[in-house]
């Protein structure tokens, strides 16, 4: 039975609906939000790096969440293929905003699904993931996301072009504030490595914790570089040195932003690195109008590109297709250019796909 549900768009089932298991591309809010209405005695699973991220991140809000239950997630390693009754579930390393996404690759009854998670092909793991879904094999079903479908077919920069963009900016200006989701750590680490050698990389303890965890599974080339935590130690060095800080839109950094914009004008930017959605969320709204017109817009979407998707399906080749996390529909949805040999399927909620 194909399900989405509103506030998670992983495949997954109510509390009404029996289960055997659940299992999650990544941390988002949008893909996990939902886990409070699924039965406690379904089990549940995600990559392990990316469940001790969500730990760590639920610890940080438990006091504004109904449980902490990442804690009793399974763990699952990637490539290692873990049985549900007559099914084989198997993650596959991906590529998205959220650190150690993965895919699910589905077996069973003589059938193969791939269900995508959100992915793009435009981060720092392209080349992996490339090679990872040449090497599939026949693929009966593909359940791709398909965000950027309806989204104008502009160039895409990368995540290397990112990282650059920040390396010029945090030349330029001496004090540098990046305004970026606190789970974006791949983008984090892209900005400490730009940090130049003299100057302070600052976060939080929360954040400077989750690069810990991030760092731990990287490729040194990817690794985040000297994330120091703000402290009374550091902050008098900081200010004489120069720095790069990561802040979140609250009250423990608006002070901050402030005082440097208000002190330091010509030498202060703000590096805006979400998407532009965003901006008019209060507390957002309210730091960007600190910086007066000195922020710089530094982004690339965690989303697949429409021509980007387009070639992922002519490599996997499925039999058939089902697009979702989209808002695509009708002349959109059918615009794709696919394999002679791919059938586009639109279920709608509850509608049971059968593959023969």
């Amino acid at each position: 039975m194909f399900r989405k549900c509103w506030h998670t768009n992983d495949l997954i089932c109510y509390s009404t609906i029996t289960a055997d298991a659940v299992f999650l591309t990544h941390y988002h809010g949008d893909h996990v939000g939902q886990i409070y209405d699924v039965a406690e005695s379904v089990p549940i699973y995600m990559e392990e790096t990316a469940k001790k991220i969500l730990e760590k991140y639920q610890d940080h809000m438990k006091t504004h969440i109904p449980s902490q239950w990442a804690k009793s997630a399974n763990a699952v390693k990637v490539g290692m293929p873990v049985k549900i009754k007559d099914l084989q579930i198997t993650a596959i390393a991906s590529d998205h905003s959220a650190a150690d996404s993965v895919m699910f690759l589905v077996e069973g009854y003589n059938k193969r699904i791939l269900i995508t998670g959100d992915y793009r092909m435009h981060g720092f793991y392209r080349d992996k993931l490339e090679e990872a879904l040449t090497n599939l094999g026949q693929i009966d079903l593909m359940i791709t996301e398909g965000t950027s479908i309806s989204r104008d077919s502009e160039y895409y920069h990368d995540e290397n072009w990112v990282e650059e963009q920040f390396r010029q900016i945090l030349h330029d200006y001496k004090y540098c504030f990046l305004l970026t989701s606190s789970s974006a750590l791949d983008r984090i680490a892209s900005f400490s490595r730009a940090v130049p050698r003299g100057k302070y990389m600052l976060a939080d303890d929360y954040q400077y914790a989750q690069m810990q965890i991030y760092d731990e599974t990287r490729d040194a080339k990817l690794k985040s570089n000297k994330v120091n935590y703000m402290s009374e130690y550091n902050r008098e060095g900081a200010e004489k040195r120069g720095f790069g800080m990561v802040v979140r839109a609250n009250d423990k950094f608006m002070p901050i932003v402030r005082q440097y914009f208000e002190k330091y004008p010509d030498k202060t930017c703000l590096i805006y690195s979400m998407w532009s959605g965003y901006r008019d969320k209060p507390a957002i709204a309210q730091m960007l109008d600190i910086c007066k017109g000195q922020e710089k817009t530094v982004h690339v979407s965690g989303h697949i590109t429409k021509e980007d998707l387009e070639n992922v399906i002519g490599t996997v080749k499925p039999k058939k297709l089902i697009v979702y996390h989209t808002s695509a529909e009708g002349k959109d949805l059918t615009s794709i250019e696919l394999p002679t040999e791919t059938q586009l399927l639109t279920p709608t909620d509850a509608e049971i796909v059968t593959l023969i």
